[in-house]
This record gives structure tokens, C-alpha cells and sequence, in this order.
């Protein structure tokens, strides 16, 4: 609710009318206060006198130095400082999102530590050296190109996929896409480098591989060898769309042991762990970048990043942390 405060030129209005012996509500209609308002800051600021302390004296100065000690002690206490400061810039470096920092079970976190909504007021005012807005991630509208280079019909549809990839249940349940370079118009690539990437459903770990063209030959090797170290219990189904790309998916199911599933065409919601995370590896190759000018070192050094950062929907543990449990329990 709002309210305006008691002035010092008001205090010594009360004093006066007090001395005046006015009434509590005639006070309160001269100033334009609620007799309440008089009332209270009566009984708060006004002090025992006299003999055996039998009468009560308001003085206006001593009533608004009183006010300005309690305005004093009425806030929360800062709990900036530069431990909390090293810490929330250490892991913005690392890409962490404010929400993934608070969050995040961390035994090396101060203890008194800021909200979410702190955090990001911390970064607006400046607080966090050489961190500003720009360091966190955004999101814009865009408007995506018309869809030109082909799909066919073969392979299994999505619908026959098991019914228990839907609920995430259980692991090893893959998703597949490309993520291509930028474009010099609405047509025409800046390179044909690309990246293919795989995205497991219930722990989000995230793969990616930089390859020189989109090719059937290439993006089905690409998988292959993301894949081809996991045990076969960590490989139970593959989701891409209907792109040429995957054309080789009898090679994949036959080298992997698996079963390949396409999405219906214009559902890329169908797989959206994987678009989603495609989303996050943006971040550090926007759409207009040409991947050419990337390397695999490069990549790897992103995927670190990616899949050690906790996320909210994994209970804040970490993609590796999730999958390397399943394989310590599943494979040994």
C-alpha cells in the first residue's frame, strides 16, 4: 500500500496542537491524516515526565530522529560482498544462467546468498565487474527461410516409436539434427560446414560433431561415431525429421543396433530436446556465422560447458551427471 510519511513540519503541527489539548481527529483533519496516523505516532514517539512519570511529552525533533533510526533497521541488510561477487561472475563466465547459479547445490557457495531476481538487479547496476546484460543469454524472433533442400518418405514414422520415449522414463533415447552456417541471402550458404547434433531425451546430454558438408555419406559416418563407444543399452532409438541428410538411417540402425524414427513433417516440436538444445549451442555459433571458421577443439570446449552446466529441469544436476549415473548403473 501505498503512503507518504510523517514530515518534520507536521511533528511540530502535533506538538503544537497538543499543547493546544486539540483532539486525536481534530489533528487528523487539519493535517489531512487518518486519526490513526496521529494516534500512532503519538504513542510511538511521545516519552514519560514529570513526577513519577505521570505525564507524557512529545517533542518534534526527538519524534523524526526516532523515525529516521527505525528507517535505518526496517530494510534488509546487503549481502553483497566479494566472495558472492567472485562466485556469481565465475560461473556467468561459464555460462550459467542467474537461475542456474541460485539454484544449483554447490558446497562452495556463500551462504547468505542472493535471489534470482537480485542477481540480474546486481548485473543492471553494475555490482559485477565485467559482467553487464550481453553475457546472458537472449532470445529474439526471426524469420525462418523456406525449406529447400528436399525430404523423402522411407523409413519408420514416429507414431510406431515406443510409447515410453514420451515420458522420459528411461535412457537412451536419442535425437537428431544439423545446425547449418549462416546465410548470405535466402538461398545461398556462406559454407556447407554444419554440425550434426544428438540430444538424449532424459538426461539432455548433448552431442555434436563440425562436418565439411550435409551429405548423406557424412552425416551418417557423423553418427556413427558420436555414438558407436556408448553400450548398446545406451542407444535404444534414433528421432530425426524426413531431411535427405538421413538418408542413411538402414546404416545407422544396422552399425548401432537401433531403431530410427522420423518426425511428421513441420513438427519440429517432435523433437525438441534436441532443438532446444541446438538453441543453447547458439549462443555461441549465432545464425548468421559461418561454421567454417570454427574447429573441432573449439566445439568440444563448448560441449563441456553445455553439458556441465546444471539445469532446472534435471533438478539442477548436470547432463553428464545424469548420464554418467546411468551408465555406472546399467553397464557395471
Amino acid at each position: 500500500m501505498n503512503y507518504i510519511h510523517l514530515t518534520i513540519e507536521e511533528r511540530a503541527c502535533i506538538s503544537k496542537f497538543k499543547e493546544m489539548k486539540m483532539s486525536l481527529r481534530e489533528m487528523a483533519k487539519l493535517l489531512n491524516r487518518n486519526v490513526s496516523t496521529i494516534s500512532r505516532e503519538l504513542k510511538r514517539n511521545s516519552y514519560k515526565t514529570g513526577i513519577h512519570y505521570s505525564a507524557t511529552r512529545y517533542v518534534p525533533t526527538d519524534a523524526n530522529n526516532k523515525y529516521k533510526m527505525r528507517r535505518l533497521k526496517c530494510h534488509k541488510n546487503s549481502i553483497i560482498n566479494c566472495s558472492t561477487v567472485e562466485y556469481i561472475k565465475n560461473k556467468i563466465e561459464l555460462h550459467w544462467s542467474p537461475d542456474q547459479i541460485v539454484n544449483r547445490v554447490d558446497e562452495n557457495k556463500p551462504l547468505k546468498f542472493p535471489s534470482i531476481s537480485t542477481i540480474y538487479r546486481w548485473i543492471h547496476y553494475g555490482y559485477i565487474p565485467k559482467v553487464s546484460i550481453i553475457h546472458l543469454r537472449r532470445k529474439g524472433s526471426f524469420k525462418r527461410p523456406a525449406e529447400t533442400r528436399g525430404r523423402f518418405n522411407l523409413g519408420k514414422t514416429i507414431k510406431k516409436r515406443p510409447k515410453e520415449v514420451y515420458k522420459r522414463n528411461t535412457f537412451g533415447h536419442w535425437e537428431a539434427d544439423t545446425v547449418v552456417s549462416g546465410k548470405l541471402d535466402n538461398y545461398t550458404l556462406k559454407s556447407k560446414y554444419c554440425f550434426v547434433s544428438l540430444a538424449e531425451r532424459k538426461s539432455r546430454l548433448y552431442l555434436v560433431k563440425w562436418i565439411p558438408d550435409r551429405k548423406e555419406e557424412t552425416v551418417t559416418n557423423a553418427i556413427i561415431e558420436l555414438l558407436k563407444d556408448f553400450p548398446n543399452e545406451a542407444i535404444k532409438t534414433i528421432t530425426c525429421d524426413r531431411g535427405k541428410e538421413f538418408a542413411g538411417w538402414k546404416q545407422i540402425e544396422e552399425e548401432l543396433n537401433t531403431n530410427m524414427y522420423f518426425a511428421d513433417p513441420y513438427c519440429a516440436w517432435q523433437k525438441g530436446t534436441n532443438e532446444n538444445s541446438n538453441g543453447l549451442l547458439r549462443e555461441f555459433y549465432p545464425k548468421h556465422m559461418d561454421l567454417s571458421k570454427t574447429n573441432e577443439k573449439e566445439v568440444q570446449d563448448v560441449l563441456k560447458l553445455l553439458n556441465n552446466r546444471p539445469r532446472k529441469c534435471l533438478d539442477y544436476k548436470t547432463p553428464n551427471e545424469i548420464f554418467n549415473e546411468y551408465l555406472t548403473n546399467c553397464c557395471t
